[in-house]
């Protein structure tokens, strides 16, 4: 299988944090790719260096042949087309109806027609299962509803790739499986590659063909999901396993009690 985006020797620095640190790893064209690791670990930074949000220190981004980490702000927007991008957030425009906010891209950058934007709009709404509500404002959606439109607004452009931060990032476990689902569905139906950044070890372990495991700004596994289960290395089962990185001392336990207080 050819691979589509490859990622070498990536080095990320914020003055003198290092957060990412020398990571290497490889996309196949038609996979879908999760990158896992608890908070601050670096995997949205990964992301964001992907789809050309954040230069790096040091490496190179490759997709398709091409050193996106070279390109000129220039190149690099006409690149993103080929980009569908969903935000942990959903980032919707709270003042602009769902249709508007899935065929923004065409309504801000394109003189094409506005009833053929809406149309396409249509379209997306309707292979992420939602009908019927292109006229509503993201205020009256629930959260899986919200999260549907800017999976909608990321497949607008009809791009090879597509990344996920965090697409089930605080919906109850019924919707976060329909996301997983639409994920898989999406790959299955338009044969896009598609990278997911998550913490969720369900989501993960049900979409996953392959998953890298990073920790602190360093991949420690990359693998099929029963190879991460069976991966040995400590970390990597700490992680999995759902166990804290070291005792709770009186002192973190009066932090965490502080801080939900």
């Amino acid at each position: 299988m050819k691979r589509k985006i490859i990622v070498q020797n990536l080095t990320k620095k914020f003055g003198e944090r290092e957060v990412l640190k020398n990571i290497s790893f490889d996309v196949k064209e038609g996979e879908i790719f999760v990158i896992m690791g608890g908070s601050g670990s670096g995997k949205s930074t990964t992301i964001k260096h992907i789809i050309g949000l954040l230069k790096p220190t040091s490496g190179k981004i490759i997709v398709d042949d091409t050193d996106i980490t070279a390109l000129s702000d220039r190149e690099l927007i006409e690149f993103r087309k080929r980009m569908g991008y969903l935000f942990q957030e959903g980032a919707l425009f709270d003042s602009l109806t769902v249709w508007e906010n899935v065929g923004f891209y065409f309504l801000e950058n394109t003189k094409m027609p506005v009833k053929d934007i809406r149309k396409i709009a249509v379209e997306k709404l309707s292979l992420v299962g939602l009908k019927g509500i292109e006229d509503l404002y993201p205020s009256q959606l629930s959260g899986g509803m919200r999260k549907r439109v800017s999976l909608a607004r990321a497949i607008s452009t009809d791009p090879e790739i597509i990344l996920y931060d965090e697409p089930t990032s605080g919906l109850d476990p019924v919707t976060s499986a329909m996301i997983d689902n639409l994920i898989v569905h999406l790959r299955d139906k338009i044969g896009v590659t598609s990278i997911v950044v998550t913490h969720d070890l369900d989501s993960a372990f049900s979409i996953a063909d392959r998953i890298a495991m990073i920790h602190k700004g360093v991949i420690y596994a990359v693998g099929t999901p029963d190879e991460i289960k069976n991966h040995p290395d400590p970390v990597v089962q700490q992680f999995i396993n759902r166990k804290a990185e070291g005792p709770i001392t009186e002192e973190l336990f009066k932090e965490l009690k502080l801080s939900k207080s």
